[in-house]
C-alpha cells in the first residue's frame, strides 16, 4: 500500500503569479508546536513529531543584492531538522508555485550549488531555489548540517530533492538519533525584464551567508 502521507506544516507567501507554498507532510498525525525565536533579520517556530525537532525559519532575503539590483518581493524557509529519538516517521518537504494560469511558462535555472525552476509571463518573472546535491554532498564533508554517514550519498546528479515542473520536493533520508539536516527553498519575483538576472541572484544564496544575514548563530 502506498504511504500516507499527512500536511502539517503550510506557509504560503502570495505572488502576482500565483501562490508558492512551502511545507512538511509526515507518516505522523500529531505535531506540536513548542518554541518561537526571533533574529535580527528573521523568525522561527519549533516543531515537535515523533522523534524529531523542526525548527522552520523563515526571512526575506537582503537588498540590494550583490550585484546593486533588487527584487519585488522574497520569501525563505529554512528547515532544521534534527533526530532526538529512534522512531520510523517520514518526513517530505516541498515548496511549489500552485494557483497558476496557463500564461506561465517554467523553465529551469540551475547553476554552481544551485538547482532552480523559472516561472514566468508576460508581466513577471519569479524563480525559486534550493541547494544542489553537491553542495549539499560538500556540506556532509564537514558534517554541517548534513550527516557525514550520508557523504556521497548525493552529488550533482543525484539530490535528495527532487526538482519538479513547479517547484521542489525533498524527502528526509532516515537519520540517526543526533544527526541534523538543513534544507532551505527561496523564491523571489519582480516585473519581467529580459535584460536582468536578479530574481535568480536572489534565490542563489550559501547556507553560511543566509546564517548570518538572519542571525542564526
Amino acid at each position: 500500500m502506498p504511504e500516507m502521507k499527512n500536511r502539517l506544516i503550510n506557509k504560503i507567501f502570495e505572488t502576482p503569479i500565483g501562490k508558492v507554498i512551502c511545507g512538511l507532510d509526515s507518516s505522523e498525525l500529531n505535531i506540536k508546536s513548542i518554541a518561537t525565536n526571533s533574529f535580527e533579520n528573521g523568525q522561527s517556530e519549533t516543531f515537535e513529531i515523533f522523534g524529531y525537532n523542526i525548527e522552520l525559519v523563515e526571512f526575506k532575503i537582503r537588498q540590494p543584492l550583490y550585484n546593486g539590483d533588487n527584487v519585488t518581493d522574497s520569501q525563505g524557509w529554512i528547515w532544521r531538522i534534527e533526530k532526538n529519538e529512534d522512531s520510523e516517521t517520514t518526513l517530505t518537504l516541498s515548496c511549489k508555485l500552485t494557483d497558476f494560469n496557463n500564461s506561465i511558462d517554467f523553465d529551469v535555472a540551475t547553476g554552481e550549488h544551485l538547482d532552480a525552476i523559472e516561472a514566468t509571463n508576460s508581466h513577471w518573472t519569479l524563480h525559486i531555489g534550493t541547494e544542489d546535491g553537491e553542495i549539499m554532498n560538500y556540506r556532509a564533508e564537514l558534517n554541517d548540517w548534513f550527516p557525514t554517514r550520508l557523504q556521497n550519498k548525493v552529488d550533482s546528479y543525484q539530490s535528495i530533492t527532487q526538482m519538479l515542473k513547479n517547484g521542489f520536493e525533498t524527502k528526509i533520508p532516515q537519520l540517526k538519533v543526533g544527526e541534523k539536516l538543513h534544507i532551505q527553498f527561496i523564491t523571489a519575483y519582480d516585473k519581467r525584464n529580459s535584460e536582468s538576472i536578479n530574481t535568480w541572484l536572489a534565490v542563489d544564496e550559501f547556507k553560511s551567508k543566509l546564517e548570518n544575514w538572519i542571525g542564526i548563530f
